[in-house]
């Protein structure tokens, strides 16, 4: 009896060690593999200062908390090529969930009607939608129009003669302005948002194009107002477009992309930390001090408004002549 006890025991306890040695390995090999191990690097298609470099800044600044390994994410800027060329890197690196982009949506739906990007609307693994930022149509404090209407009749006098500033991304608005509202303005190109505002406060060009984001601090300071916004949706008193009669609604959306092919765990972990990092209340706060409301989408969603906006885009493109 004293043989069968001891043999009982001696099984017993080979059966938990061998337990928790395949335990132990278990997690040192998850351990091991844990995503994120490193820095993750979020690419910004334009100039550091602008509506989107500021908003990809406050998200990444909080999602570190979110992250497992509580792994940073730094913002790199880089502009150029009508807002493509940080884009397209994006889209060639490797889908290993190491590098992101902060896309605003034009670069996706518009530039590639051109057919000069390695990249389309669909190129991509959409993460997350997390704005709809809403934009106008600016001029200096002190110049002569009080209203649209007053602005309008203006131009409508004066065609190719009014100078009117717009970042890569925004140059079709121009185009759609002088479409719908049957006016001639003289669009003036920059890269990106932030020059597109120092020229106008110089006085390089009358009207300017831009969220207010990139404008808060001019307006503020009471040194350029609003006429009108191009938006789908009101901000304060300013009107809308749509409202005077021109058919022209414009949402721009933010979000984040990775290449295609990113691996499903590394998806989710991305989408449920930048989502808590968008309802963090310290980035709630700093967008609304900015006048922005969070706009969240999961990546389906996204995926769904980048397909008809490039719809759409592409007809507008064609509409003003810009493609065929």
């Amino acid at each position: 009896m004293k043989k069968i006890v001891m043999l009982s025991l001696l099984i017993a306890c080979m059966i938990v060690s061998g337990c928790s040695q395949t335990s132990s390995s278990v997690g040192s090999a998850n351990e091991g593999s844990e995503y994120p191990k490193e820095p993750i690097q979020l690419i910004v298609p334009t100039p550091a200062g602008g509506s989107n470099d500021t908003v990809a800044r406050a998200l990444a600044n909080a999602v570190t908390k979110y992250l497992p390994n509580k792994a940073n994410v730094v913002v790199v800027n880089k502009p150029g090529g009508g807002n493509t060329m940080g884009i397209a890197e994006v889209s060639q690196a490797e889908p290993d969930g190491y590098t992101l982009g902060f896309a605003p949506s034009f670069t996706l739906t518009i530039q590639p009607h051109y057919g000069n990007t390695p990249y389309t609307y669909d190129s991509f693994q959409t993460i997350i939608r997390v704005l709809d930022l809403p934009g106008f149509i600016y001029v200096k404090a002190d110049a002569p129009w009080q209203t649209f209407e007053e602005w309008l009749a203006y131009v409508k006098q004066h065609p190719d003669e009014v100078t009117i500033g717009a970042g890569s991304g925004s140059q079709h608005i121009i185009d759609r302005i002088n479409e719908e509202a049957g006016v001639k303005l003289k669009k003036v190109s920059f890269d990106g948002s932030a020059p597109t505002m120092t020229a106008l406060l110089g006085g390089h060009v009358q009207a300017a194009i831009g969220s207010n984001v990139d404008a808060k601090g001019p307006i503020e300071s009471g040194e350029i107002r609003p006429l009108i916004s191009y938006s789908g949706r009101k901000t304060g008193d300013v009107p809308l477009l749509k409202e005077k009669g021109i058919n022209i609604e414009v949402n721009q959306l933010m979000g984040l992309v990775a290449p295609k092919g990113l691996p499903e765990e590394q998806l989710t972990i991305l989408h449920d930390a930048f989502k808590q990092a968008l309802e963090d209340p310290e980035v709630t706060e700093q967008l609304e001090k900015l006048g922005l409301d969070t706009y969240y989408g999961n990546p389906e969603q996204f995926q769904e408004d980048l397909n008809k906006n490039f719809e759409l885009d592409g007809e507008m493109l064609r509409k003003t002549g810009q493609i065929q």
